[in-house]
């Protein structure tokens, strides 16, 4: 009889297993690395291991109230930091400065949104991706230096930084987003890299400022709206001594007209 109840209860135990491994097939599929964090002095920085040995930063807790200049470690756990994840560093008032290591290859969404006092930032050589909203709204932001490799800026990355006086496009890039620079009225001058392959619908909306834009292609697929602004547009300021008669990119130039009054279109704001 014990036999008997032995093998019944093996039986049941296998059984539950096996119906724990199928019940749990999704909790598996969803799986989430586990978040580490290091303590320094400036504050807590949060990771999460990525692939390969790379590791992603996705939050960052300061310890000052303001002037905060943060350095991002470049190493965690003997992990290179590749990524600066989403809203990383979100909404965070005390950054003024913050210095990215050259181990970073892509900038997540939202990642510096907001951050209303952050005045520079030095993107590093290797960098290849800046995405969507991802210095949004960083309205005293006057200073980008753009790494030498980037070939992607996302939608609406630099939406409303109203300061940024200058950013020079490196000769790797390929795509503006759409509104990525919409409402940056302090930019005066836009000279786009012979490497440029699409500039978004309402890239460079309503930048004001703008006294020059120079294509260095002329096979540059340009979106609707991309050099017009509230009254009026900025086809006056672009220069087009260098592009083919016929070309897909003078073609554009001729075509833009003066936008009606109800025409602009509208844009949301960066999510919470």
């Amino acid at each position: 009889m014990k036999k008997y109840l032995a093998i019944a209860l093996a039986t049941l135990l296998l059984a539950c297993s096996l119906a724990s491994c199928v019940a749990g097939q999704g909790s598996i599929d969803d799986y989430t690395p586990e978040v580490d964090y290091l303590v320094t002095e400036q504050g807590t920085f949060y990771f999460e291991e990525a692939e390969g040995e790379t590791a992603i930063l996705v939050k960052y807790n300061g310890k000052a109230t303001r002037d905060d200049h943060v350095v991002i470690p470049a190493t965690f756990n003997g992990r290179e930091v590749a990524v600066i994840g989403e809203k990383a560093f979100y909404s965070l008032a005390a950054i003024v400065e913050v210095t990215i290591p050259d181990t970073v290859v892509k900038i997540d969404k939202y990642a510096f949104a907001r951050c209303t006092e952050l005045t520079a930032i030095n993107l590093p050589a290797g960098l290849l991706e800046i995405d969507d909203y991802a210095f949004a709204e960083c309205d005293k932001l006057a200073s980008v230096q753009l790494g030498s490799s980037i070939k992607t800026i996302g939608e609406k990355a630099f939406w409303g930084c109203t300061a940024l006086t200058g950013v020079t496009l490196p000769a790797t890039l390929e795509v503006i987003d759409d509104a990525a620079f919409w409402g940056c009225t302090a930019l005066t001058a836009v000279e786009f890299p012979a490497t440029m392959k699409n500039i978004g619908t309402l890239a460079y909306y309503n930048c004001t400022g703008i006294q020059s834009i120079k294509f260095g292609s002329d096979t540059v697929t340009i979106g609707d709206y991309a050099f017009v602004t509230e009254g009026s547009t900025l086809k006056d300021k672009i220069d087009v001594s260098n592009l083919a008669e016929g070309s897909k990119v003078l073609e554009y130039v001729k075509a833009i007209a003066e936008p009606a009054e109800t025409a602009a279109p509208a844009v949301e704001t960066p999510e919470a």
